[in-house]
């Protein structure tokens, strides 16, 4: 009798076994997808490229090819916006592993959550909506009870209830891994570089937060201070498909055309961020920063160094995470520093942390996702802070014609301003030819001053019955011309020699040709 139940047994079990091996269905809910579509899901995520990005490079002078007048016979051609802008111009490339995420917005940023990559790469986040396979999430934290747990249906309000569920078990207190870090802002385009985040999200958090005003008279500095609790982790797939739960879904559109990242790892935590504006030199401000914040010790040294700091600075903190909040916050005793750092700085139930940074994977290599951030800025050229300019305007009545080559009558009142930065009010000067040819020696050119020619047509009975004003290049870019041409020319700009400078007037319509000759720089 025995024997007989024994092979009933059998051959029920070897028809369940005939029976799931002949299905048409190659994938189960929950475990995966089985034979020929894994293989297939992963051949083709195996062929998909990884995304191109820039390669990285440390900063570097962004080189502007200088513009030509075809009207007067290839001079150098300045226009008012591109002749005078702010400081030099700079680029840089930074190859980033871990990104900050300074942002209420992360509903993205969830362990497991699957990215397009070529969207990383310009900051906006996609994710990819598939049928996903179970995933198991981990805790750094260490306690009485496992610190794992397994999420079904992998998505943003499951993985959501998976932590909520893993936080609430009972765990060490450990304290706050703390990091400090400070990094010279030059404007808005570097905070990203500043802050290693290329998410949009995070940078236009930090933009809006106020922590700035990027006066140009001031430099700005950023302290980051991050405190990590915990990290989330998920265990890494040993295939593609093992993310997948089902192949009905149309894969080659909806991964895209190169191989999709997922978020492996997340740090939990608060993080401070600091935006310090200040009249202090570069130098002088930054050891005063490294005393102050950087030491992680709030002694009386510290706070002699914070001190000296705010007496020519504008100090503001933004708070994430934590029990304490801020909204760009005055920092004016480093006791509030410390008080904000010390609240809150330990892991508990009511004080769990928020995402603050993440690393990405490649899916199909497991390989860490590094995104190159890229940034071109400017700087508030400090070089020639203590230098001075002398120089001779030199140009002729048949130097003024249209942008389309035709001549200009030289009549009407003609004058020269210049304007010093020290200086609120500058007189205009009339301004005569002799023998068809004026020339000035422009004394003590500096920094901030202008040089500014008005030709005053308004009384002329001809098409060109209008005043047109031609500002010259910047005391920055005239002293960036000298350099170059140091030693191989004697004169700035020449028409016999090393071409002639074009500026164009505020209306665009009119072009005019000038010779800056016998320069000389010399200390204040």
């Amino acid at each position: 009798m025995n024997k007989l139940i024994i092979s009933g047994f059998y051959v029920i079990l070897c028809s369940v076994f005939i029976f799931s091996s002949c299905s048409n269905d190659d994938s189960l809910p929950g475990n995966g997808l089985l034979g020929e579509t894994a293989k297939s899901l992963d051949g083709y995520i195996s062929s998909l490229p990884s995304i191109e990005q820039i390669k990285p490079f440390k900063e570097r002078v962004v080189q502007q090819p200088e513009s030509r007048s075809s009207v007067f016979g290839g001079a150098y051609l300045y226009t008012r916006a591109s002749g005078n802008s702010s400081g030099q111009e700079f680029e840089q490339a930074n190859e980033v592993e871990e990104q900050l995420l300074f942002s209420e917005d992360q509903e993205i940023f969830y362990p497991g959550a699957l990215i397009k990559a070529k969207n990383i790469v310009n900051g906006s986040y996609t994710p990819i909506i598939v049928p996903r396979n179970p995933i198991t999430i981990s805790t750094s934290l260490v306690g009485d009870k496992k610190s794992s747990v397994t999420v079904e249906d992998p998505k943003l309000s499951t993985v959501r209830d998976a932590l909520n569920d893993l936080l609430t078990r009972t765990y060490d207190t450990p304290s706050a891994n703390i990091t400090y870090s400070s990094e010279e802002v030059y404007d808005e385009t570097y905070l990203k570089l500043a802050l290693g985040a290329n998410y949009t999200g995070t940078v236009g958090s930090v933009k809006a937060s106020g922590l700035f005003s990027f006066k140009k008279e001031k430099n700005h500095f950023l302290v980051k201070i991050q405190q990590v609790f915990y990290t989330i982790d998920i265990d890494l797939p040993s295939k593609p498909s093992d993310f997948f739960s089902q192949a009905d879904f149309d894969y080659k559109s909806l991964l895209g055309d190169e191989k999709p990242v997922y978020i492996s790892s997340i740090k939990m935590g608060r993080v401070f961020l600091l935006g310090i504006e200040t009249t202090m030199s570069k130098v002088e401000a930054e050891a005063k920063i490294q005393a102050s914040f950087l030491r992680g010790a709030f002694d009386a040294n510290a706070e002699t160094a914070f001190n000296d700091l705010s007496k020519k600075s504008v100090i503001k903190a933004r708070v994430l995470g934590g029990n304490a909040s801020l909204s760009a916050k005055a920092i004016s005793d480093i006791k509030q520093l410390k008080t904000l750092l010390e609240d809150g700085a330990k892991f508990s139930r009511d004080n769990p942390g928020i995402a603050i940074s993440y690393k990405m994977r490649e899916l199909g290599t497991n390989n860490t996702f590094r995104t190159v951030i890229y940034s071109k800025y400017r700087k508030n050229d400090s070089r020639f802070n203590d230098k001075r300019l002398d120089f001779h305007l030199y140009f002729e009545k048949s130097y003024l014609k249209t942008v389309a080559g035709k001549d200009v009558p030289f009549t009407g009142q003609i004058y020269l301003e210049v304007q010093k930065a020290d200086a609120p009010n500058s007189r205009k000067e009339a301004i005569w030819f002799y023998h068809g040819t004026f020339e000035r020696e422009i004394i003590a050119f500096e920094k901030g001053d202008k040089i500014i020619l008005t030709f005053d047509r308004r009384d002329k009975d001809d098409e060109y019955r209008d005043e047109y004003v031609f500002e010259l290049p910047s005391f920055e870019k005239l002293m960036e011309r000298a350099e170059a041409i140091d030693g191989k020319y004697p004169h700035l700009y020449d028409m016999q020699t090393n071409g002639a400078l074009v500026i164009m007037d505020s209306t665009k319509q009119l072009l005019l040709k000038l010779e800056l000759e016998k320069h000389r720089i010399y200390e204040k």
